[in-house]
């Protein structure tokens, strides 16, 4: 989903790098330029927001000439061209093949090409589509050799965990909870198919759902990859209980 202050939080993040840079241990070090690449995943619509901090503030004009601006990239994944998309030599062609699929035809024919960290992507698809179950398609995955989206989506059919995902699609999620625990899941909009476990909520699922808001791909790869890592970000969003 589309966050109007996403300038606000890059800034943030790249300021946090630049002050690590004047830290004493590093002061003396080479100085290196922060960039933050933000990859909006949503196909349905365009990223409708300003990417310029001054946009996002109430500034007296007379104050404006003093006013440091601070623009963002964003990538639009979905909406790239299909020749720059071929361009990607990475697992992340995968996935910005399947975002343009749904954007353009709104259905995907899964590419049975390798795909070399299984993991990462699935946990990325998870985060993306909401599905709960993705460590049992992990396990099945690496049981029955799977390594390319058309047999990844196959596995989920047969699951019974997915049927027509829909990638950054928020309009037919519906998230309920009682008492902490979550009843339901309702993905799709004309499927209505609905998920549900009667224990807690999946706290990874629920970390990797609030790192591809923030379209950060490199963190959601690295919690995913990275148990110290991935706890400390549960900590910092508190959802370790």
């Amino acid at each position: 989903m589309p966050d109007k202050l996403m300038p606000m939080r890059v800034i943030g993040y790249d300021g946090a790098e630049y002050k690590k840079q004047v830290l004493e241990e590093n002061r003396y070090k080479k100085k290196y330029p922060v960039i933050t690449l933000v990859l909006y995943m949503g196909y349905d619509r365009n990223w409708k927001y300003s990417n310029s901090l001054l946009d996002l503030l109430e500034v007296d004009e007379n104050l404006k000439p003093y006013v440091s601006d601070y623009k963002i990239n964003i990538f639009e994944i979905a909406f790239l061209d299909r020749e720059k998309i071929d361009l990607f030599k990475s697992d992340f062609r995968m996935l910005a093949d399947y975002l343009y699929q749904m954007r353009t035809t709104d259905s995907y024919e899964g590419d049975e090409s390798d795909i070399k960290h299984v993991d990462e992507i699935l946990m990325l698809m998870s985060a993306m589509s909401g599905f709960k179950n993705v460590e049992n398609i992990i396990k099945v995955a690496h049981e029955r050799k799977v390594s390319n989206m058309k047999g990844f989506f196959e596995l989920a059919e047969e699951k019974g965990l997915e049927k027509g995902i829909e990638l950054g699609r928020t309009e037919g999620i519906e998230l309920g909870r009682t008492e902490g625990i979550e009843k339901g899941l309702e993905l799709g909009r004309t499927e209505g198919l609905e998920l549900g476990r009667e224990e807690g909520a999946d706290m990874v699922s629920e970390l990797n759902t609030i790192l591809a808001r923030e379209g950060n791909l490199e963190k959601i790869i690295k919690a995913n990859t990275d148990k110290v890592y991935r706890n400390e970000l549960l900590k910092k969003y508190r959802l370790l209980r």
